[in-house]
């Protein structure tokens, strides 16, 4: 995991210092602090969007653990998430295999299917997969596959589009092995809406925020390096300048919240220069004093922006005609079904019944 609880602790702790300040000013506003779990997987944060939440909100503040401290018009992809079932009849493998029909073959067609499209799509997609069900044993034929899949790209159509053709060869798997398939798109996020006003407000508090680590602290970073493999350079010591428009590969359902409101976005140094996210070092780094600093800084950064945009109506007023002129009249739909009430596989309980103490489970 990237440590996102420290994302939790750096929001709180800036809504309440924010709220100080303009209790101190006589600065009217209202803060809002949603509690935003599973940015990649299933987050909430579409859910939000799609569901009005954001309707009545001014502007948007977040920041992602990262190995710099930087802010730029960063553009991440947009992307869907699917899962294809495939359904086929068992027989005994050794016996009488002609009786059977193997939903595993179906399975590893569509995965060859994947390689063949790879060649005609475009440098900026990514299509990534893995099989979550291929079978019990060797000697049954599997009458029961299960393939989970993400596809980005830079924007929905492309998203949207290169869905569609791998729904299509889903389809022509199970035509060629006589099984049927399942395709169960449950979820998809937008591309992130870079925002000018808003970027430099961010590298603002950047520049004026303390980066300082102590020599503990750089050699932890120094023997996570070592264990990758990967350059002995510890923290980042100092804060980027603005960085241009880059369209990165990874995806985030802030890019949603982009789509409705001017959003500020911004990475501070949580884990060691050179270090992927996902991966062990970023969870160990989080865990320590790194991970505490981060949370405080990130704060008193986010604080101070959203002071700013509380305070001054001309910020608020160009972000706002930025994100519009950026836009140029697309209008944002949802990538989740209305009939969706919430993330697939969780024990969602959502509800009271009349008169009732139990929790009930939702939809």
């Amino acid at each position: 995991g990237c440590g996102h609880n420290m994302l939790g602790a750096g929001c709180t702790g800036a809504a309440f210092a924010l709220k100080a300040m303009m209790q101190a000013d006589g600065v009217a506003g209202t803060i809002r602090v949603l509690g935003c779990a599973s940015e990649e997987a299933q987050g909430a944060k579409v859910y939000f969007v799609r569901d009005g939440y954001l309707d009545d909100v001014d502007a948007a503040i977040a920041w992602h653990p990262a190995p710099l401290a930087a802010t730029g018009a960063i553009r991440t992809a947009a992307s869907n998430a699917f899962r294809v079932m495939f359904y086929g009849r068992t027989a005994h493998a050794g016996n009488s295999p002609w009786d059977g029909r193997s939903a595993l073959k179906a399975a590893e067609l569509f995965g060859h299917g994947v390689a063949m499209m790879r060649e005609h799509i475009l440098p900026t997609a990514r299509l990534h997969y893995i099989y979550e069900n291929a079978g019990v044993a060797p000697n049954i034929v599997p009458d029961f596959a299960q393939v989970w899949m993400t596809v980005r790209d830079e924007n929905r159509p492309n998203v949207e589009a290169m869905t569609v053709w791998l729904r299509e060869i889903a389809e022509g798997a199970a035509l060629m092995t006589q099984t049927r398939a399942e395709f169960d798109l449950y979820y998809g996020m937008h591309d992130l809406v870079p925002n000018t006003p808003m970027i430099e407000l961010s590298h603002k508090h950047l520049m004026a925020t303390p980066l300082e680590w102590t020599d503990e602290e750089q050699a932890f970073a120094r023997a996570c390096q070592s264990a990758m493999d990967v350059p002995e350079a510890g923290l980042a010591t100092q804060v980027m300048p603005i960085l241009p428009t880059i369209t990165a590969g990874a995806s985030t359902d802030v890019g949603d919240i982009s789509w409705k409101v001017p959003v500020g976005i911004f990475g501070w140094p949580t884990l060691p220069l050179g270090i992927s996210l996902h991966t062990w070092p970023v969870t160990a780094c989080g865990g320590m004093s790194i991970g505490d600093k981060a949370s405080l800084a990130t704060a008193r950064i986010m604080a101070g922006m959203g002071y700013d945009v509380m305070t001054d109506p001309a910020l608020l007023a160009a972000a706002k005609a930025d994100m519009a002129a950026r836009l140029a009249g697309k209008v944002y739909v949802s990538p989740i079904p209305l009939e969706q009430k919430g993330p697939r596989g969780l024990p969602v309980y959502l509800h009271k019944s009349p008169g009732d103490d139990q929790l009930v489970p939702g939809d």
